[in-house]
């Protein structure tokens, strides 16, 4: 009986120990080619837009880089494959599916949701370049799952540190190919920032243009390849960061023509090259008008909470970490930048942007009205006009009118820090 009970202590004891140095998950697959091609299948089949909304992950905060990280590291949960990143806190070390952090928690699941929970606090769109690499422009390597990202970047200087003043930021921003078309157009999804449950965003607007290393179209880096050369990863290429020059033309009327990169010819080509056929002048537009509809639809969300801010503060003004949370700069000139292209690709005859859209109105009005606040309603071609006009604000402590273009700005005296 006392042989019985001494075993019994023991097993008890044992099931203790190794509960108290539980991984998070214990993965018994290893990444390999099919894994990746599975990964790149789940993302265009099971990460939807209501991903973090229904289903076990509901209930899940995220802002663009939480969701790009999330997105791998639920797939590996799923799959019992190995998670592992750079430690983004610095140093050589890795965080990965076998960390000890969240021994206290018995359940496997609530470790996973706690470590997902955790990832969003360390990483973010200036660690994606430590777990990724930029790829060929090949629908080999640009598939559902791939990375786009550009970190946050700080323009600081000499000048600014001696004389002062404010030190500017281009806002970092990631999200995942979701998929690529037959005409190449690569759509992605992804969330937005500040962090919060919420949909997630559909597009296939790139308004920004890979220049350095840390940017563009990028690859996962799976465990083994870290120790590897860049050289030897599958699809490794810079070729990005050279695309995007006008087509050499030596004509007279050339003579004089910006031969820099730009935004359009490097979309353009990135689009001819991932391409099986080419897209037909009516399927850009309503491509186009749908980013619109998309985007706009998203912004709502971040001026209402912005707004409902702005009203707590009773007439003060917010403090730098505020208006960054709320302000939409990055947001509104995507939005119009969409909006130019299309303007660009069929638009009328006018002396502005605003006067050439008005022959957009017909794809345009194929999004329902945007319901910005409750029982107020503006069409997305109205809409479209005012952004164009430059009658849109994205500072936060303006009216909720005035983020809307429905009323001016005003005279409010607060800073700005953009």
């Amino acid at each position: 009986m006392k042989k019985a009970l001494r075993r019994c202590i023991f097993a008890v004891s044992f099931v203790t120990s190794l509960s108290a140095t539980a991984s998070v998950w214990e993965d018994s697959e290893t990444w390999s080619p099919a894994w990746e091609q599975k990964y790149s299948e789940w993302i265009s089949q099971s990460f939807n837009e209501d991903f973090f909304m229904v289903g076990k992950y509901q209930g899940i905060p995220t802002d663009c880089a939480d969701a790009v990280y999330m997105s791998r590291a639920i797939f590996a949960y799923e799959n019992k494959l190995p998670f592992v990143i750079k430690d983004p806190t610095g140093g050589s070390a890795k965080l990965t599916n076998k960390m000890s952090r969240f021994d206290s928690e018995a359940d496997e699941f609530k470790r996973v949701r706690k470590f997902l929970l955790f990832l969003a606090d360390v990483a973010s769109t200036k660690s994606l370049p430590n777990d990724s690499y930029p790829v060929s422009i090949k629908r080999d390597y640009v598939r559902p799952g791939a990375i786009w990202s550009r970190p946050r970047i700080t323009k600081d200087n000499v000048f600014r540190r001696i004389f002062g003043g404010t030190v500017q930021e281009d806002p970092g921003h990631a999200e995942l190919v979701k998929d690529v078309s037959d005409t190449g157009a690569v759509f992605l999804i992804g969330s937005t920032v500040p962090q919060a449950v919420r949909k997630l965003i559909s597009t296939s607007s790139l308004v920004f243009m890979p220049v350095e290393q840390s940017t563009g179209l990028r690859a996962w880096m799976a465990p083994e390849q870290y120790s590897l050369k860049k050289e030897e990863l599958p699809g490794y290429s810079l070729e990005q960061f050279s695309m995007g020059k006008p087509e050499e033309n030596f004509s007279s009327d050339n003579v004089g023509r910006n031969t820099q990169r730009n935004i359009t010819d490097w979309t353009r080509e990135v689009q001819g090259r991932l391409a099986l056929r080419s897209e037909s002048k009516e399927e850009n537009l309503n491509r186009q008008a749908q980013n619109v509809c998309n985007l706009v639809n998203a912004r709502v969300e971040a001026v209402t909470k912005g707004n409902n801010y702005r009203k707590k503060l009773d007439g003060d003004c917010m403090d730098r970490d505020a208006y960054d949370a709320f302000s939409t700069p990055s947001r509104d000139k995507r939005i119009k930048a969409t909006l130019s292209d299309m303007v660009d690709s069929g638009g009328g005859f006018g002396f502005s942007s605003a006067q050439r859209a008005k022959k957009l109105k017909s794809y345009l009005d194929k999004c329902a009205d945007i319901e910005y606040a409750p029982g107020k309603k503006i069409s997305l071609y109205e809409y479209s006009l005012k952004a164009l006009a430059n009658d849109v604000s994205s500072n936060p402590n303006d009216s909720l009118e005035a983020r809307w273009g429905m009323a001016e700005p005003g005279s409010n005296k607060c800073p700005r820090y953009e």
